[in-house]
């Protein structure tokens, strides 16, 4: 004789007490298995794949520089918000490639999109100003 597995799990209960736990189970299961299909909040646009090649191999920073640059047009153009730390990030690319307006613009566009990056932001800008004011006194 074969008996279902739920009904061997739970001592006998009256039918509405049965209907109201399967409803339970289906809704747990539903939860799960919709769960387990979400794809991420944030396209990325292979962001970790680029940043371990560029670590890996130093000559690879332009592709890197490139590949976030057209990730971050093609999301802007979709309306989509940009990942958490992508422009900071294109930011210090530019400022190590000795590029510092451009890195003060994407650090501004992080501080917009992400309020909480603000104090770390502005930190950055402060230290770029200096350097910048730093290298013009230099020359004076």
């Amino acid at each position: 004789m074969s008996v279902p597995i739920l009904a061997m799990a739970w001592p006998a209960r009256s039918s509405s007490n049965k209907k109201q736990t399967m409803k339970i189970l289906l809704i747990a299961l539903a939860s799960l298995l919709l769960t387990g299909c979400a794809t991420g909040i944030y396209q990325w646009g292979g962001y970790d794949a680029l940043l371990y090649q560029s670590y890996k191999n130093p000559e690879k920073t332009l592709e890197f520089r490139q590949g976030l640059e057209l990730h971050i047009t093609k999301m802007e153009a979709l309306k989509q918000k940009i990942a958490p730390g992508l422009y900071a990030e294109l930011g210090t690319l530019y400022l190590q490639a000795g590029d510092a307006t451009k890195a003060v613009a994407m650090y501004n566009k992080e501080r917009d999109a992400w309020p909480e990056s603000r104090g770390l932001m502005d930190a950055l800008i402060n230290n770029v100003g200096k350097r910048a004011s730093e290298k013009s006194e230099v020359k004076s």
